[in-house]
């Protein structure tokens, strides 16, 4: 039997006009870099006019779950399909740049290499760098949940930062992948198993990651390899999605840092005011000043860690697209020094609605 360059798996729950674009930016990718591939589309659950949308897409196998088994179900449902030994796993939501491609598969043809990522832009322009990874451990998790009141944040956000460069500019390894697209031989998959189930909605890939490690490989950011990730749009059309998260969050803890640790991070959760904003330091728009030398972290999180970040050889500001797309709530922009991440300013933009 010949088996193809590499099979791509494309997860679709309620984002069909995503998931043809994704599956076509996948056929463009390939055609261009002269791979022989296969793409199988797993709609999870979805429904009739979901599906009917999704005939557009250019996929060569389609899989129709008849309910929402998440992403991790979604991937192991394609995974049965999929034919090829090297193998790209990507949400709906993610567009491939061209010539993404075979420096995914170079990486991972590396015995030691258990999983790989590209480097991952949130805007159509490729200005803004999306985090790449964010290893979880009980003090980055307890540091999420303190923000500001926890001592010691200005020294992590520069380490995060200068970390954060060096892989946008030359990849390398890492101890966790974004799971918006990773690259993987079949023979890892068979050695470490295929993603749990348990998880609902995140974590499954953190969780599968740990058994990468666990198992002796690494893993690893391709700064070689570009697309573009569309972050919280298909996450926003699934129903119940902050349930699924919460379940999948207390799993991993409980699994990750035991009974205790999960619970002593829930209480500090339900005992932590809200992060009020000097008046001062409000923004009436997402946008930030030119600024030499200098970038701006953009972050939902009061901890201000992961962040995107864009540099300020210009003026910036969110574009529109992005900030419609964003839940209700505050935006943290951090103006930073490239040269050795030490954060200058913090600003407060709120998103009323």
């Amino acid at each position: 039997m010949t088996h193809p360059d590499l099979s791509a798996v494309v997860v679709n729950h309620r984002s069909a006009a995503h998931a043809v674009r994704c599956v076509a930016s996948l056929r463009e990718a390939m055609a261009g870099e002269g791979l022989r591939g296969e793409v199988v589309l797993v709609d999870c659950g979805s429904g009739g006019d979901e599906l009917g949308a999704l005939a557009a897409a250019p996929a060569d196998v389609r899989v129709a779950l008849a309910e929402n088994r998440g992403y991790s179900g979604g991937i192991n449902a394609g995974l049965a399909r999929a034919t090829g030994h090297r193998l790209v796993l990507s949400n709906a939501d993610v567009i491939f740049r061209p010539g993404s491609l075979r420096p995914l598969l170079d990486a991972v043809a590396h015995e030691s290499v258990g999983a790989a990522a590209p480097l991952l832009f949130w805007d159509g322009a490729d200005q803004i760098r999306l985090p790449p990874g964010y290893p979880p451990d009980f003090w980055t998790d307890a540091a999420q949940v303190l923000g500001p009141r926890l001592p010691g944040g200005r020294r992590r956000f520069a380490a995060f930062a200068r970390r954060a460069i060096a892989l946008w500019r030359d990849g390398g390894a890492v101890r966790h992948l974004t799971g918006a697209v990773l690259a993987v031989r079949r023979a890892v998959l068979d050695r470490v198993g295929r993603f749990d189930e348990r998880f609902p909605f995140e974590y499954e890939e953190t969780e599968w990651e740990d058994r990468v490690r666990a198992a002796g490989f690494s893993l690893h950011v391709v700064a070689a390899s570009r697309a573009r990730h569309l972050w919280a749009r298909s996450a926003a059309a699934g129903e119940g999605v902050g349930q699924r998260r919460a379940r999948s969050r207390s799993l991993y803890r409980a699994r990750r840092y035991g009974r205790t640790g999960r619970a002593l991070l829930e209480w500090l959760e339900a005992a932590r005011p809200p992060h009020k904003a000097a008046p001062q330091a409000r923004l009436e728009a997402p946008a930030v000043a030119r600024r030499a030398g200098a970038s701006v972290a953009i972050s939902p999180n009061a901890s201000l860690l992961p962040f995107a970040a864009a540099r300020l050889d210009r003026d910036f500001c969110l574009p529109a697209e992005l900030a419609d797309g964003l839940p209700a709530g505050p935006l943290y922009l951090t103006t930073f020094r490239e040269d050795d991440g030490r954060p200058i300013e913090t600003r407060v933009w709120v998103k009323d609605r």
